[in-house]
């Protein structure tokens, strides 16, 4: 599938594909923080019960996997999910693109 920038990322100059790779680095790891901190906010919020120790009880560290299995587990499912649209986008593109080729062959 040919993304509508690939042509102009091909036709920058090495510099500017450097300073494009560095920033598309600095907007996954943005990402990645953002996501580890909702995490730890959201599972601190639905498991820290008792503020007088600074471990965990017991419960509150099953608490913690638990709600640490469900968010690796939603994770996965919406990446597996838009990997599947990306594909089913993808084969429509190709389908597309085949008949086109075939009606631009059939008028000349």
């Amino acid at each position: 599938m040919n993304f509508p920038l690939e042509g102009a990322v091909t036709e920058m100059s090495a510099e500017n594909k450097q300073m494009l790779a560095a920033s598309l680095e600095h907007m996954q790891v943005r990402d990645s923080l953002k996501m580890y901190n909702n995490l730890v906010e959201r599972c601190f919020r639905e498991c820290a019960e008792d503020m007088r120790s600074k471990a965990l009880s017991s419960t509150e560290e099953k608490c913690v996997a638990k709600c640490v299995e469900k968010f690796m587990n939603l994770t996965g499912r919406v990446g597996q999910r838009f990997g599947e649209f990306y594909a089913e986008m993808e084969k429509q593109a190709n389908e597309h693109m085949q008949e086109l080729m075939k009606q631009q062959a059939a008028g000349k």
